[in-house]
């Protein structure tokens, strides 16, 4: 008895033609999804930056605040928000160099001193950027790295930055607005200073 070959190379062939289809379809779903989990994990990152900066910034004023002596303030019509100039009392640490009179060996006194210090915040936009930050004026006019933004994680801009100082009751009220320029998420802080050291002229 002769034996028969099965020949199922057709077979092979079509269930090729069916399963390239699906395997293009779990690839494209797979792609999705990992585009997705990138998405979410980068907005939930800049929303993450967002609070971050906000908290830190409304920190370093209201630290600068608690201990003010002086306080300035003015305002800017081109972003509705303000500049604050804070004048506090500081200690610096000072040495004086002595020699006896007897020419025995010379000494250091060391000592604390109260200084004032100056510490100005406004709200700014470089030429070259097209969102408000947050800066620390070391000079006059002169503004290198911001509080707020130019971050890598996620940008922010600064919209409001409000001041409004009670001279009687020694007391400063902050409103901060900030957003998120990745995710367009908003955030508001509002706190109010008690400054005991404040001296209204």
């Amino acid at each position: 008895m002769r034996q028969k070959k099965i020949h199922n190379g057709g077979f092979v062939l079509v269930e090729f033609a069916i399963a390239l289809p699906l395997l293009v379809l779990v690839l494209y779903a797979l792609g999705l999804v990992s585009v997705n989990i990138y998405k979410l994990g980068k907005d939930q990152l800049a929303d993450y930056v967002l609070e971050s900066e906000a908290r830190y910034a409304m920190e370093r004023i209201t630290q600068a605040a608690r201990v003010a002596k002086e306080i300035e303030l003015e305002g800017s019509e081109e972003h509705g928000s303000g500049k604050i100039k804070i004048v506090y009392h500081a200690v610096e640490d000072s040495s004086d160099y002595y020699t006896m009179k007897d020419k025995s060996p010379k000494y250091y006194l060391y000592s604390d001193r109260d200084v004032l210090e100056t510490r100005i915040f406004v709200s700014y936009k470089k030429k070259d950027r097209k969102y408000v930050n947050l800066y620390t004026e070391r000079k006059n006019n002169i503004y290198t790295n911001p509080i707020t933004g130019e971050n890598f994680f996620g940008d922010t801009t600064l919209n409001h930055l409000d001041f409004d100082l009670n001279k009687t009751k020694k007391i400063l009220h902050i409103n901060l607005e900030m957003e998120s320029v990745v995710t367009e998420h908003k955030i508001k802080i509002a706190t109010a200073v008690f400054m005991p050291g404040y001296k209204s002229e």
